[in-house]
């Protein structure tokens, strides 16, 4: 059961943001509604250090303390169905996953469209992860994780890195990754009406803004029809009652048969990246789920390959979360 807070704010995301999508909508309307909301949940983000700078072309802010690159990094691609970016909830956002993990984070601005379609943000985003590796970040503890759109750009520079003969990152958060440009996922269906912040329109909408005239089956729109072989351990995290649920458990059980350690967490009645509305508990207990498994999966195991002494794994507070090990023990509908 969600918590009051977490019901309330559904109710508001009901009665604003899920109303925004209907037919005809311009995406200038959208950038207006999403230049409120960052107004409305950005504000007093605590004083943290925040470095812009450009990499490989690319606009992209350091969010943390220089000295914490010693540690290790996170990068992170920000969601925004790939047509926007709410700057002030996500430098919260990833600020206080620096503080959880210890790493310092870079949060990149890459192209949106439909100023830069397809495949702008892709080339931007592999254009940041290849000279992260050139520059040695790899060589430390190093994450990768991404929401919604970035959750989709996250997948494709894994891929991409693999296929380029690139070190991986020690681990991948994905939450609620668009992985399906062909809406071909039940949840889309039968959490149509449960979903708080999306409606069917936004589903035919965002093709057109994105990847107008692209084959929705290519795997660099579409990572769950993608190589998933040799990727490194993954985390998703999902609201049951999401229409882009699917995306993220048939996203899991690809790379299950193809042999990668992954994980799924389905929150129950939580919506689309609950993890950036900071006013309810479930956030914060989203926010630790994320930061113990990179902590896990690369500080602590690069720690017991060093010295093992060292590790100290940190466990995971599930308590209000649903975990999945296996598709094939997931009733979908049972979480809707």
């Amino acid at each position: 059961m969600p918590s009051l807070r977490a019901r309330a704010i559904s109710r508001f995301l009901r009665l604003t943001t899920r109303r925004l999508w209907r037919p005809g909508l311009d995406i200038v309307s959208v950038r207006e509604h999403a230049a409120r909301m960052d107004t409305r949940l950005g504000r007093s983000a605590r004083p943290v250090p925040m470095e812009p700078v450009t990499i490989a072309g690319v606009p992209a802010t350091w969010v943390g303390a220089p000295e914490l690159a010693g540690r290790g990094t996170l990068l992170y691609l920000h969601g925004g169905a790939w047509c926007m970016h709410l700057p002030s909830i996500y430098r919260r956002f990833v600020t206080s996953l620096s503080e959880l993990t210890g790493l310092r984070v870079l949060l990149v601005d890459y192209r949106l469209a439909p100023e830069h379609p397809f495949p702008a943000g892709i080339d931007d985003c592999f254009a940041v992860y290849s000279w992260l590796v050139e520059q040695g970040y790899a060589e430390r503890p190093f994450a990768l994780a991404g929401d919604s759109a970035g959750g989709n750009l996250s997948l494709v520079t894994l891929m991409r890195a693999r296929d380029a003969l690139l070190p991986l990152p020690d681990c991948a958060v994905l939450l609620s990754p668009a992985t399906d440009f062909t809406v071909s996922g039940p949840s889309v269906r039968y959490n149509a009406h449960a979903d708080p912040m999306f409606s069917p329109v936004a589903m035919d909408l965002l093709p057109d803004v994105y990847c107008p005239g692209q084959d929705p089956h290519n795997p660099l729109l579409s990572p769950l029809f993608g190589n998933w072989n040799g990727l490194p351990p993954l985390l998703f995290h999902a609201g049951s009652t999401e229409m882009l649920l699917d995306d993220s458990v048939r996203a899991h059980d690809r790379a299950l048969q193809a042999g990668v350690d992954a994980q799924i967490e389905v929150w129950v009645e939580l919506p689309h990246v609950f993890h950036v509305l900071r006013w309810m508990p479930e956030a914060k207990a989203g926010a630790r789920a994320v930061a113990d498994f990179i902590l896990e999966r690369s500080v602590h195991r690069r720690a017991t390959t060093l010295r093992p002494e060292l590790a100290q794994p940190s466990p995971v507070d599930l308590d209000d979360t649903v975990t999945h090990p296996t598709l094939a023990s997931v009733d979908l509908r049972s979480v809707s």
